[in-house]
């Protein structure tokens, strides 16, 4: 079965593209209000905020100070206006030991290369579905020449269920 978003070749009966991962399988509307909304909005109602970059040869310590400074979870690792990888919260604490000198090192050692993206295209449903699969906290948005436009975090997802939930609520009642 051909994937309607990217063209892939699926095997038959599979429900998802095993290349971009979108499903092969019509929308149920009966899901409710919610599933729906999830699936029509694209995540570009969300506001993505604008990334902050680093190059692959920042100092970690660098690259931290500015995340404590900005309060975000993560830098987009950019060469050349591309994105090639992504320094968290998560790499800090997973990757790098307890020797200071660690941080001195440049983020390149400790990032993760090449991170899944979406574009501002996507429904907000893929994106939370990438991010369940994932394990990922935040999700870079990137235009069609692999330049980062944007990043969302589940806890913009999550801002956005409530107030759906809170306007279908008030609808039901």
């Amino acid at each position: 079965m051909l994937c309607p978003a990217c063209g892939f070749d699926n095997i038959d009966g599979v429900d998802d593209c095993e290349q971009c991962a979108q499903p092969l399988v019509e929308f149920d509307p009966t899901g409710g209000e919610l599933e729906e909304s999830i699936s029509r909005h694209t995540v570009d109602v969300l506001c993505p905020k604008t990334p902050l970059t680093i190059s692959p040869e920042t100092t970690a310590r660098v690259a931290v100070a500015e995340m404590v400074d900005q309060r975000i979870g993560c830098m987009f690792v950019v060469e050349g206006g591309e994105l090639v990888g992504v320094f968290t919260e998560r790499d800090v604490l997973l990757k790098m030991s307890s020797e200071l000198e660690e941080l001195d090192k440049p983020v390149s050692d400790f990032m993760t290369p090449s991170p899944v993206t979406i574009s501002k295209e996507d429904s907000i449903a893929y994106a939370l579905h990438l991010m369940d699969l994932g394990g990922y906290r935040h999700l870079g948005i990137v235009a069609a020449d692999g330049k980062p436009t944007g990043v969302i975090s589940i806890r913009d997802i999550l801002r956005f269920l409530c107030v759906r939930f809170g306007e279908i609520r008030a609808q039901a009642s």
